[in-house]
């Protein structure tokens, strides 16, 4: 279990390096008190962040999408900060948490001055699963969708995903899957759900209703050098239950077979050959050869 000695020692907040201790967020802040805000989580392994491009853009694209384009830092002074980071707490595994919020201004929903966003980011040690760990597998549910419909977005109003978590684990499973009122699969509570039937991955496009994973570029690509047919194309409830192998993906799960779902076993129970042969490849590329 964390405990304090194992919080952060330094932050990056507000354009500066500063104690974790001392990175307040003020009470008036607009992602505090409106959920104006996005985030973003990258896993950094040797003080290399794992794909870095695709989080700054993501982040950038939201940032666009609710008026707060101007308080992303670009890409070089990401490196920077992690650097930074780093040299302060040279973990060999961590994630960068990092966050752009509304800034602050008295509350009001439109505030007559548009405040200046707020921006910081700080390193957690972070221990991610081994093969070991990946040839268990999971298990996952299914829970009606609650969250807002512009999931595209990754904002950090996260109450739909904490409360499907917590159902997950009093059912004994590690992850939600949302399924819409129509039928159709969204995605995990943190996660992007894969289904394989025969040799072909599918996971349901990017919308506003899906957030574009980072985790889903390196799975296609990875697809498309090993000669498995990708395909992003909506995925019903009963197309989930029916497939041969299931997986999740997301920068602290990596790729992770799904062998439980609802209760009912996943294929015949184990994690299958195409899922096992796709996390080998991943586990290669985010470690780095010959692996951890």
């Amino acid at each position: 279990m964390a405990g304090k000695s194992q919080d952060p020692g330094w932050a990056w907040f507000g354009g500066r390096l500063v104690g974790f201790s001392e990175a307040r967020v003020p009470l008036e802040d607009r992602g505090l008190q409106f959920g104006e805000s996005l985030y973003e989580v990258v896993a950094v392994v040797a003080g290399e962040p794992f794909r870095l491009p695709d989080h700054v853009e993501r982040m950038a694209a939201g940032a666009r999408e609710i008026g707060l384009g101007g308080g992303v830092p670009d890409l070089s002074r990401w490196r920077g900060l992690i650097a930074q980071l780093y040299r302060r707490e040279p973990h060999r595994t961590a994630v960068l948490y990092a966050q752009l919020t509304g800034g602050t201004a008295p509350r009001r929903h439109l505030p007559p001055d548009r405040p200046e966003p707020l921006f910081f980011a700080y390193l957690r040690r972070f221990s991610f699963p081994v093969p070991a760990e990946t040839a268990k597998g999971i298990a996952a549910i299914t829970v009606p969708e609650t969250r807002w419909q512009r999931r595209d977005v990754k904002a950090t109003m996260l109450l739909p995903a904490v409360l499907a978590k917590k159902d997950a684990a009093d059912r004994g499973a590690d992850e939600a899957i949302f399924v819409g009122q129509d039928g159709f699969v969204d995605e995990g509570a943190s996660s992007t759900v894969f289904a394989v039937h025969g040799r072909t991955v599918s996971t349901p496009p990017p919308t506003q209703r899906i957030l574009p994973g980072v985790s889903t570029k390196a799975v296609e690509a990875i697809c498309g050098d090993l000669g498995v047919a990708f395909a992003a194309r909506p995925m019903t409830l009963s197309d989930l239950h029916r497939a041969d192998e299931v997986f999740v993906a997301s920068t602290t799960l990596l790729l992770m077979p799904v062998v439980r779902l609802d209760g009912n076993p996943v294929g015949n129970g184990a994690p299958g050959s195409v899922t096992l042969q796709l996390a080998y490849h991943f586990q290669r590329q985010f470690w780095g050869q010959p692996g951890p």
